[in-house]
């Protein structure tokens, strides 16, 4: 039952638009508040900020809901600095520390 409950819930921050997720949230909510009363208190309390995000417009959700391009640009830099090895001056070890 906790695999279904994860996957209803999943299909909240799914849903076309926040209208429908609200929608699902409730539904999710009536079917299993006896069940799961402290995920559901929860899912209450945080519902209308996890929504936030509907009011961007066009976004795509495969690039906000991962942090694969600031883990991309992270490994990059460290790419980058580990082939300079020591830097010739003080002031470009602070730039490239402030940049990590």
């Amino acid at each position: 039952d906790k695999k279904t409950f994860a996957a209803v819930l999943k299909e909240i921050w799914l849903a076309p638009s926040a209208e429908t997720a609200r929608k699902r949230a409730n539904d999710l909510i009536d079917t299993y508040a006896k069940r799961f009363p402290k995920a559901v208190a929860c899912l209450e309390n945080g519902l209308e900020d996890s929504l936030s995000f509907y009011s961007f417009p066009d976004l795509d959700a495969r690039k906000i809901s991962s942090s694969n391009m600031i883990e991309r640009l992270n490994k990059e830099i460290r790419r980058r600095t580990s082939v300079v090895g020591i830097f010739p001056n003080e002031i470009l070890t602070s730039v490239w520390s402030r940049l990590i």
